[in-house]
């Protein structure tokens, strides 16, 4: 028996020597586990034996278990494949459907774009869908696509947008024009006449020299004139006018101008009225009675208007009613005010202008404006321009057009859209748009044209649910669209939450995948397939998958691999333990086979 006990302590310590050589040679493998050795005691009795008396049998490996604390960090590579986990969880590759784990995470990418590791099984993971989302719970091969991004036309703006409440309206009252009757409100026209002018028959003087002289003068006596006096009037508000007044056409005390003398009328909440003149040429007599002194008769000579030798016959009264019309009509409509004829390249007819780049189906980039003008207190008009055309027929430069109304407290009251753009939950659509491109630039040939790429079959949906009107600069947060040109692949990055992303030249970022990783209830229960893979068994469990950095799963770590976790220290302590062992082992058998000899000898 003391031969057995002998080998099997020799066997024990070879088993103890192996391991930590084993762990020795793999101190550089990245992703490699350390080992142990346990061992249990060997003890032997009779049916009828008693216990108290055994001695033992000796010693015999119980299991090598294995260590699957945290390695060390490698050091940081430019490699985006090379990965680490940082926590628990294994790397998950397939080799033609089968499946082994590792913490090993140098990967590279195949001749067909799968992400491999050293043996080439791959890695796997989640997939995405058309829109880039993860697709969880179905495995798949892992893969990197290398081929170009398809452009992306726009179908979406999303922005925030503030208009300034205290911007004043573009909206005014058109130029006064006397023959034009839509630039006023109402006319009253009366004609009065002049005092004439006496003949003068000599004028005495003095001649060059200062000696008397008598001039016989031939100007004949003037008979006094009729003129046309009128009082233009428009109402400019409720109780308020602008009254232009003219005789002959001509300005009252300046015939040589056909300017008007103009001036305000305002009538108080008390019924009473104010008058202000230019020049305070007009005054007041009474609430009916405006006298206008010191104007100048005037006539006509060979198409000339000039002054008259005939003098005034004295103050003009002008009245605010004359045969029956009342200048001042209380209940008529204030003068309407309109915009400026809209023009983009005119920064007077219109408040503020926003751009935003879109994107048609070919991946041609376009300038989408928005021309905001205020045209009322709390009202706008938007138009929409794209390239400067409009955006459904781009041989015409005219917009499309919607209207917003806002409340007092400067949310968006209603909003309307117009031809070529419709309007729901404060969305406004440019439907139909029509991507074009200029022919013969800068000539008088030029032409806009088709440029043969279409736009989102349903429109491009232009966000304007957050828009206000406050008293604060007019402004926009950046404009979000989701158009864009093609693109070629240029980088990929791994998030410490698995996912993939592929970086585009068109400055675009896509999802391609997620990794997963497995965890199990019993990692000791694993099946070493290799160095640093595992295969699981009944005594692991079934493999638990799930997305890095959930249910207390490790994250990732790009750019960095995982190193051994044998602390070489203790493995060379335990290789001197295994010999020291080994040599007693040997002596022990040495002592029995000398024991053994005696005794043979001795019979």
């Amino acid at each position: 028996m003391s031969f057995n006990v002998a080998l099997n302590g020799l066997h024990a310590a070879h088993k103890r020597l192996e391991v930590a050589s084993n762990n020795i040679a793999n101190v550089g493998t990245h992703g490699f586990k350390s080992s142990r050795a346990e061992f249990t005691a060997l003890y032997s009795g009779a049916m009828l034996g008693r216990v108290g008396n055994a001695v033992g049998d000796g010693v015999r490996l119980a299991n090598v278990a294995q260590n699957f604390s945290q390695g060390e960090i490698g050091s940081s590579s430019e490699r985006v494949l090379d990965l680490r986990i940082q926590g628990k969880g294994f790397f998950v590759v397939s080799d033609s459907g089968a499946l082994s784990y590792t913490r090993a995470g140098a990967f590279i990418k195949d001749a067909n774009d799968y992400i491999v590791d050293t043996q080439g099984s791959r890695l796997q993971g989640y997939g995405v869908n058309d829109k880039g989302a993860v697709v969880n719970g179905i495995r798949a091969d892992l893969k990197i696509n290398t081929g170009n991004m398809a452009a992306k036309t726009t179908s979406v703006i999303g922005q925030t947008i503030n208009l300034d409440s205290s911007l004043p309206s573009l909206a005014a009252l058109p130029n006064f024009n006397r023959d034009d009757p839509a630039t006023y409100s109402s006319v009253l026209t009366k004609t009065i006449q002049d005092g004439g002018a006496a003949a003068v028959a000599e004028v005495k003087g003095k001649d060059v020299q200062g000696n008397e002289a008598v001039r016989v003068s031939a100007t004949p006596a003037i008979a006094p004139a009729d003129h046309e006096l009128k009082q233009y009037f428009v109402k400019t508000d409720a109780n308020r006018w602008t009254m232009y007044t003219l005789i002959n056409g001509r300005h009252p005390i300046d015939p040589g101008t056909t300017s008007p003398l103009v001036a305000t009328i305002t009538k108080q909440p008390d019924g009473s009225i104010s008058l202000v003149s230019e020049g305070d040429l007009i005054k007041k007599t009474s609430n009916t009675e405006f006298p206008l002194a010191g104007w100048t008769p005037s006539r006509e000579v060979d198409g000339i208007w000039s002054a008259s030798p005939a003098v005034n016959n004295g103050p003009i009264v002008l009245s605010l009613s004359e045969g029956g019309v009342n200048g001042l009509d209380e209940v008529g409509a204030v003068m309407s005010r309109s915009v400026p004829r809209f023009n983009a390249a005119d920064i007077t007819t219109f408040n503020k202008l926003f751009s935003t780049a879109i994107f048609d189906s070919l991946g041609n980039q376009h300038e989408l404006t928005q021309h905001f003008v205020k045209d009322g207190t709390n009202s706008w008009k938007m138009h929409v321009l794209v390239s400067g055309r409009n955006p459904t027929t781009p041989d015409l430069e005219a917009p499309l057009t919607a209207s917003l109304i806002f409340n007092a407290d400067g949310s968006v009251r209603s909003m309307t859209g117009g031809e070529g753009l419709s309007v729901e939950n404060n969305v406004v659509t440019l439907k139909s748009w029509v991507p074009a491109r200029v022919l013969d630039a800068g000539k008088s040939s030029e032409k806009w044209t088709t440029n043969g790429a279409q736009g989102s079959v349903a429109g491009i949906a232009i966000d304007m649910k957050n828009l206000s009107q406050h008293n604060a600069t007019t402004g926009r947060t950046t404009a979000q669209q989701d158009g864009y040109a093609a693109g070629q692949l240029e980088v990929v990055s791994i998030g410490v939450n698995g996912v993939i992303q592929a970086g585009f030249s068109n400055g675009q970022n896509k999802s391609i995948g997620q990794l997963m990783l497995a965890t199990f209830a019993n990692e000791q229960g694993l099946l070493p397939d290799s160095t640093t893979r595992w295969r699981e068994t009944s005594a692991s469990g079934m493999a638990k998958l799930d997305a890095p950095g959930s249910g207390g799963i490790g994250g990732i770590v790009s750019g960095s691999l995982e190193g051994s976790n044998v602390k070489l220290t203790d493995e060379l302590v335990e290789l001197i333990q295994a010999q020291t062992a080994y040599q007693a082992n040997s002596k022990a058998l040495s002592t029995e086979a000398t024991l053994m000899q005696t005794l043979i000898q001795a019979i």
